[in-house]
Formats: structure tokens, C-alpha cells, sequence
């Protein structure tokens, strides 16, 4: 009587429908399409790592310096049909967080309900973090798609015990790995998780090892391409992570904790925190989602404490959150949580209008900033038009930059129309190890010149005495100037010089 009683509950609770499926389809496609809508018409250029990812994915590969290869296939296959605008190269962001939306009420549906399920693909297409990176192609965004397919197809896994839904599994959490290195807290604390509440209950041994072993299959593209290039991703991954050089710098804590309230929106962190530890104690699905979200939040807040840590790299922890905070509405009898949750998600709503609003008009208005950061992604077009005449009055047939910033996003937009440029654009180092990319594979000292070539040296500041460039008779063209916010200004210094 007892078991009729539940379930005639629960279906009283799944009959009570928030919002019917095709009002919150229409929701999230609505959204999606204004977030391209926003790509297509903002203002707001290249990121310094969008236009090198750009770069990466002009040769395909299995890796590159600083990150695996999946942003890379992403942006070179958006671009091949629609070409080298921005809104081309930033394309699959918006796009992705819609399917991570819809993974998400998949997922949440499968495990609590319909309704719960609604719930979560609201929260995640309202986070800030979706909001955001809907806008900037990042490798998070993979990253997240590949991790909610692999916490589906491992939720499935677990109630049917079965092969097939493990081998997806594995491929998935692959395509995590290939996407961003942070898909090992993943597999990190599934691990952790398996031996503590499973140890082969719903999982058994076999099945693990076809996660394990699939998901090694699939990276290892990438781990053998490191091999080849002598581990530069993986040893550049870990000199991020370096704890040799610790600070223990509390404001550094602050500073990221803080963060984590814009990342997943303020009011629905809270009441993350605030169910958190009450749902390691319930069943084996809900203690799996808080297993491999919460620990991530703590792991990173102690890098950021003993060295630092931005904002995006818990990103993966929102995951778990919102299928729990979606499990908590629809399960709870308080009044108090469910009003504290809608007004949580209504306020993500006006941040994401707004985020939306910043992107279309590239305008922080009606706010003030003091410091506006928008400024550092405008104004470079316009400079390379600048660039580019200078080139042919010239007859400059090698352009050198001294920062990867300005290399990457000067790169971008000396190349997208034509790509005139391609293999003749440099950086000019001291630097004895590449610290990036850029210092790897394209530099100035290690290439090849003609004796009479003309060099053209681009500086943002006027002063051209304490570099060597080895050559000779270097002098000084112009100086070039746009604007980029209100009253602020980027200016280059232009010098050519001839190879010796």
C-alpha cells in the first residue's frame, strides 16, 4: 500500500506540468536563434584565443600547443561552409549549449520525471555561463556537450547494466578528452563513485573497463600526437596546474568564488550549496551527480588558493548542479525553495537578456564601466585595413608582432578574406622555451630571409631601440590609431627594415 501510495505521488507530481514541451522547445530554440542572430550583427571581434583557435583550425590535426584538437575540427568545419566571419568561426556555441539544453532534459527526464527534465533545460539555456558561451567559442562548450552525453548514456548504463550503452560511454567521455583535459575530473570521480556506492551492484567490472577502455581509445589520437610533438599540450597543461610556485592568496579564493555566482547565476548557486550535501545521503543517481559536480568547485577553489584559477575552469560542475537543483523543485514540499528557485531563474533570464544585449550593440549600456572590456576585442579590423595598405606601399613581404595577443588577432584579420598572408606573419621572442603557439611555429628568429626583403615590424609602443631584429636600416613609417570605446584608443607603431 505504502509502494501504491509513492507512486500514485509521483505521478501526481509529473501530472502537474510546469510548462508543455513545445513552449519549452520553442523556449530554447527562440534563444538560440537570437544568440546567432547576436553573433551575425555584434560588433565585438575576435578574442585573442577564438582567432588563434581560427589559426589552429586552418590544418586539422589531432593537437596543438595549448589544447586538444576538437575546437579546431569545430571551427574549421562552421567556416568551410560559411566562410571566415566571426559569426562563422563562432557558430557551434550557441548551437551547442541548445543541445547541451536538450541532453540535459533527456538526461533529468530519464532519472526524475518529465518535468524535472523541462526544468533542467531551462536552467542550463539561462545560465550565464550558457549566456556567455553562447557568444565566445570556447573549449568548454564541447567539453560540456561531450560530458552531459556521457553522464546520459552512464545514467542509462547503470539501470540497464548494459555493454552497448557503456561503449557510448567511452566514446563520449573520448570526445570530453579531446575537447579539454578537465574531462578527466570525470572519469577522476565516476571512479571515485563506483568504488564507494556500486563496486559492480549496477555496474559491473566488465562494462567499466569498456568505459575505461574505449574512452583511452579515443583520446589516445590526441596523447599520440603529444608523443610526437614531445608532450608539448600535456606539459603545457601542467605548468598551468603548477603548484611549485605556491602563493596562498585568500584574495585570490575570493576572487574566484565570486566568480562561480556569474558563471551559474547568484541565487541558483546558493541553493546548489544549500542542497548540496543532502544529496551525497539520497539515492546512487542523485549522490553520482553531486559526486562529480561539488568536488570540482572544492578542487578548484584550493588551486585558486594556492596559486590561482579562472573563472571557467568549474564550468563542468553546473552540469551535475542543474540536474540536481532540477530534481530538488519538482521533489520538495517547501514553498520557500520553489519560490527562491524561480526567482533564481528569473534572474538568469534578465542576465542573459542583458548578455544578449552587450553582444548585439557591443555596449555595456546602460552601465558605466570605468574600465570597459570590451575595448580589448575592438578596433583590430579597422587596423589591419591600415596594416594591410602600408604592406603594399611598402613592398613588405614579412610582417613582425611582439605579443601573442596581437599576433593571433592581427593573424585573423590580415587572412580571413584571402589568407594572402599565410606563413608570413611572425613573432619576434626572447623567450629561450615557446611559451605559446605563436613563439613555436612562427618564429622570427628561426626563419629564413633574403637578403633585401623588406620587413615590416609592428609595435605598440614607439620604441624600437632594445630589440634586435637584425637588420638594417629600420625606420619608422607611421603610427596607426582607432577607435575602440568611448574615449579610449588602440595605437601601433609601424617600422620596416631590410633583411640582411
Amino acid at each position: 500500500d505504502q509502494e501504491i501510495e509513492m507512486l500514485s505521488l509521483r505521478k501526481k507530481r509529473e501530472s502537474f506540468t510546469l510548462l508543455k514541451t513545445p513552449v519549452v522547445l520553442f523556449i530554447l530554440i527562440t534563444v538560440t536563434i537570437l544568440r546567432i542572430y547576436s553573433l551575425y550583427v555584434s560588433p565585438i571581434e575576435l578574442s585573442v584565443d577564438e582567432a588563434q583557435y581560427w589559426h589552429w583550425s586552418r590544418n586539422i590535426d589531432f593537437g596543438y600547443f595549448t589544447k586538444p584538437p576538437l575546437i579546431a575540427w569545430l571551427i574549421g568545419f562552421s567556416t568551410f561552409i560559411f566562410g571566415n566571419e566571426e559569426w562563422a568561426v563562432r557558430l557551434f556555441a550557441p548551437i551547442t549549449h541548445l543541445f547541451i539544453s536538450l541532453v540535459l532534459w533527456g538526461t533529468t527526464k530519464y532519472a526524475f520525471g518529465k518535468n524535472s527534465g523541462k526544468i533542467a533545460a531551462l536552467i542550463w539555456i539561462f545560465t550565464p555561463a550558457a549566456s556567455l558561451g553562447g557568444f565566445i567559442i570556447s573549449t568548454d562548450t564541447p567539453l560540456l556537450l561531450f560530458w552531459s552525453l556521457s553522464l546520459l548514456f552512464l545514467l542509462i548504463s547503470l539501470r540497464q547494466n548494459s555493454s552497448f550503452t557503456s561503449l557510448f560511454v567511452g566514446i563520449f567521455l573520448g570526445f570530453a578528452f579531446l575537447s579539454k583535459y578537465a574531462a578527466l575530473y570525470f572519469l577522476i570521480f565516476f571512479i571515485i563513485w563506483w568504488l564507494i556506492y556500486d563496486r559492480s551492484t549496477f555496474l559491473n567490472i566488465k562494462n567499466l573497463l569498456i568505459i575505461l577502455f574505449t574512452s583511452f581509445l579515443i583520446a589516445s589520437t590526441n596523447l599520440y600526437w603529444n608523443y610526437l610533438n614531445d608532450f608539448v599540450t600535456v606539459n603545457h597543461t601542467i605548468s598551468n596546474a603548477n603548484l611549485s610556485v605556491i602563493t596562498l592568496n585568500y584574495n585570490n579564493v575570493i576572487d574566484f568564488l565570486s566568480s562561480q555566482f556569474l558563471v551559474f547565476g547568484p541565487l541558483l548557486l546558493l541553493l546548489y550549496l544549500l542542497v548540496i550535501m543532502d544529496s551525497f545521503f539520497k539515492d546512487r543517481e542523485i549522490t553520482l551527480f553531486a559526486l562529480i559536480s561539488f568536488p570540482i568547485i572544492i578542487l578548484i577553489t584550493i588551486q585558486s588558493f594556492l596559486k590561482i584559477a579562472n573563472a571557467n575552469w568549474a564550468v563542468t560542475a553546473y552540469v551535475g548542479a542543474t540536474l540536481i537543483i532540477s530534481y530538488y523543485v519538482i521533489m520538495t514540499r517547501s514553498t520557500v525553495f520553489k519560490i527562491f528557485f524561480y526567482l533564481g531563474l528569473f534572474l538568469n533570464i534578465a542576465i542573459s537578456a542583458y548578455i544578449l544585449t552587450i553582444t548585439i550593440n557591443g555596449s555595456f549600456y546602460p552601465l558605466n564601466l570605468k574600465s570597459n572590456p570590451l575595448r580589448k576585442n575592438l578596433g583590430f579590423e579597422n587596423l589591419a585595413l591600415k596594416i594591410h595598405d602600408t604592406l603594399n606601399e611598402e613592398k613588405v613581404s614579412k610582417i613582425i608582432f611582439e605579443k601573442r595577443g596581437d599576433i593571433s588577432r592581427f593573424n585573423y584579420y590580415l587572412n580571413k578574406h584571402n589568407n594572402n598572408l599565410k606563413n608570413k606573419i611572425f613573432i619576434k621572442t626572447n623567450s629561450l622555451v615557446p611559451g605559446n603557439f605563436y613563439e613555436l611555429n612562427f618564429n622570427y628568429d628561426l626563419i629564413n630571409t633574403t637578403a633585401g626583403e623588406k620587413i615590416l615590424i609592428v609595435k605598440n609602443v614607439p620604441d624600437i631601440s632594445e630589440t634586435n631584429y637584425n637588420l638594417n636600416e629600420i625606420k619608422f613609417i607611421k603610427s596607426i590609431t582607432t577607435k575602440t570605446v568611448q574615449n579610449s584608443k588602440r595605437t601601433y607603431y609601424l617600422y620596416v627594415g631590410e633583411a640582411r
